[in-house]
C-alpha cells in the first residue's frame, strides 16, 4: 500500500476546518497527486476562487492535458458554468 505523507501546520488547525482542507487541497495539487479540478472540488470552491487561494500561497498552476479534457468534459456536460464561476 502507497501513503501520502500531507504536512498540516497545528496553527491551521486552530483556524478551523476550511483552513485544513484547503492545505490538504492545495498540497494534494501541488505533488499531482489531485489535478485542479478535484482540488477545488474537495473544497467546493469555483474556478476562480481556487486559482486565487493557489495565487496567495504561491503555488504555480499546472495545466496539462489531463487537465485541459477535463475542462473540456465539465463545459460539455454543464458542470462548468462560466457566469457563476462554478
Amino acid at each position: 500500500m502507497q501513503t501520502i505523507n500531507i504536512e498540516i501546520p497545528i496553527d491551521l488547525i486552530n483556524q478551523g476546518e476550511t483552513a485544513v482542507l484547503e492545505q490538504i487541497a492545495m498540497q494534494l495539487y501541488q505533488n499531482n497527486i489531485f489535478t485542479f479540478g478535484q482540488a477545488r472540488r474537495l473544497l467546493n470552491y469555483s474556478v476562480w476562487d481556487f486559482q486565487k487561494l493557489l495565487g496567495e500561497n504561491h503555488i504555480v498552476r499546472q495545466y496539462n492535458q489531463d487537465d485541459l479534457a477535463e475542462d473540456i468534459q465539465e463545459i460539455q456536460s454543464g458542470l462548468w458554468d462560466v457566469e457563476n464561476n462554478l
